[in-house]
């Protein structure tokens, strides 16, 4: 006589029940893992575009000398500078000239005030690069001690695309006579550290440049940076 026996089956309600459980683990878990990847995605397109630009100012120094010799012009000159001395460099795939692109994006400070301020965001040239980066603005200004110029290059990495937030994926870079090519805020001076090199903790809240909640960001890329081109914990994400 043969013995037989009976499988084990899962009752509806328990099938629910570990269903539930899954689900909640995955609401519980995702926004992390999500979060995650916006960060690394982030680093890489930085950290890319900070070697393009770098390559492109080489190769620019071997046809026009060295970058402390370059006419960086004034304001309303900026964009002659970039098309003379970075644009034959740069794959740049299109061009959106005033009044094309759209002009109804806010562009958000890490404080979620409005940053179209910062090299009149809304109303500039746009350069789309090949890999989907923009450069959003590129406006003359001067370290604290007036005398090395520097031009500020505000990029978004991820072109028209939301948040358009500062730290998130836009960020400001500028071009240095005396420093070449870096995340604005290096090297930069201020008043209250003299002429020393920028330190973390004066990245972060030093001024309202400064990237940290309650600040406008626009020191992110600087604290990512000096970071080793990684988004800690303390980064205001």
């Amino acid at each position: 006589m043969g013995f037989y026996r009976k499988k084990s089956a899962f009752t509806l309600a328990e099938v629910l029940i570990t269903l539930g459980i899954i689900g909640v683990v995955a609401a519980l878990t995702m926004p992390a893992v999500i979060a995650n990847y916006q960060k690394q995605e982030t680093v890489s397109k930085l950290k890319k575009f900070y070697s393009v630009m770098q390559q492109a100012i080489t190769r620019a120094e071997l046809e026009y000398g060295n970058i402390e010799d370059w006419d960086f012009g004034k304001n309303d000159e900026t964009i002659l500078f970039f098309n003379k001395y970075l644009r034959p460099y740069l794959q740049v795939a299109k061009t959106y000239d005033v009044g094309e692109a759209p002009d109804n994006i806010v562009y958000k400070c890490i404080n979620g005030g409005n940053c179209n301020s910062y090299g009149d965001l809304a109303h500039n040239p746009r350069f789309v690069l090949s890999d989907g980066t923009m450069i959003l603005s590129t406006d003359l200004a001067y370290d604290k001690t007036g005398v090395h110029p520097m031009m500020n290059i505000i990029i978004d990495t991820n072109g028209f695309k939301a948040p358009n937030r500062y730290g998130r994926d836009i960020f400001a870079f500028s071009i240095q006579k005396n420093k070449k090519f870096v995340p604005a805020g290096v090297g930069y001076t201020s008043a209250e550290e003299g002429s020393a090199e920028l330190n973390r903790d004066w990245i972060i809240s030093g001024n309202k440049r400064g990237c940290s909640t309650g600040k406008d960001g626009f020191w992110c890329a600087a604290l990512i940076m000096i970071d080793g081109w990684e988004i800690k914990d303390d980064y205001p994400w």
